[in-house]
């Protein structure tokens, strides 16, 4: 795996290192996993403000509730 080097301050270079240190993970590690979970977490602030925005939405969030009351005809069609 290739690497290149970043520029952080001392402070943060310091709570990385602790942190690394507490974890018992190289401090690598420790970014890819902080920048997953910050993606992971800007993913769901983007999905929970997009499914507010359907819900108020009347005529689109409508449709969703047909749409759900037609697939749990169907499934219940098929499970039979």
């Amino acid at each position: 795996m290739s690497s290149t080097t970043i520029r952080v301050s001392e402070a943060t270079h310091a709570r990385l290192a602790a942190l690394a240190d507490e974890v018992d993970r190289p401090m690598t590690a420790v970014v890819d996993e902080a920048l997953d979970a910050l993606e992971r977490r800007r993913f769901f602030v983007a999905f929970n403000e997009r499914y507010r925005d359907l819900r108020d939405d009347a005529e689109a969030w409508g449709q969703i509730e047909a749409e759900r009351r037609a697939e749990a005809g169907a499934l219940a069609d098929s499970s039979g």
